[in-house]
């Protein structure tokens, strides 16, 4: 709640002046989810695992879209369940892709990259594979969305002590309090842009 309040704050005060932000802030890297999953291509399969020591099918995207800021039902028929129904001629690169595999019903996951192929963990570990491939085209159930085409590539990673990120819309100027409370223009933030917020106690 606490965290929660100081971005509403922050709101306030950008929206009204568009003169000055948190100092306490720096601009975000852009980078692509799918780039992002990429990342972990070799981790092993953990049944169970949703970390970087081992991942299993919905645990690695569960802990790419967290990353996100995203929060996805552990496992892979509730991410099933929840997610936006979509075609599979209307898929984009981050929506998820769902296959029955040891059981009935969604039992596999993996994140679509564009181009018929998709990221998952698979018993070898994380790697790319193909909806084309005998195995998954006979076991594909469906796509699912939880991210808007247009937001998928200006993601980015959130950051330790970051409680938000602001999107903007309209030409401001970042200022930035110096030693003696003296203002001080720091750079020019452009429309498209992202910019992190942070909690000023970390």
């Amino acid at each position: 709640m606490k965290n929660i309040i100081k971005l509403i704050a922050f709101f306030l005060l950008v929206v009204p002046f568009l003169g000055s932000v948190a100092s306490n802030a720096e601009a975000a890297e852009k980078q692509d989810l799918t780039d992002y999953a990429k990342k972990f291509i070799g981790v092993p399969y953990s049944w169970g695992g949703s970390t970087p020591q081992g991942f299993d099918c919905s645990g690695f995207l569960t802990y790419v879209y967290k990353e996100y800021g995203i929060q996805l039902p552990r496992t892979s028929a509730e991410q099933y369940a929840q997610g936006q129904d979509i075609d599979s001629e209307e898929m984009v690169p981050g929506d998820l892709v769902f296959f029955t595999t040891y059981k009935q019903g969604p039992s596999h996951a993996g994140i679509y990259l564009g181009d018929n192929k998709f990221i998952h963990a698979s018993p070898q570990g994380i790697e790319i594979a193909s909806l084309q491939s005998g195995y998954y085209k006979t076991r594909y159930l469906g796509a699912k969305r939880y991210i808007q085409p247009e937001a998928v590539a200006s993601l980015a990673p959130l950051k330790k002590g970051q409680i938000g990120t602001v999107y903007i819309k309209k030409k401001i100027t970042l200022w930035q309090r110096n030693n003696n409370n003296k203002l001080t223009a720091v750079r020019v933030l452009n429309p498209g842009e992202q910019y992190r917020v942070y909690d000023k106690d970390d």
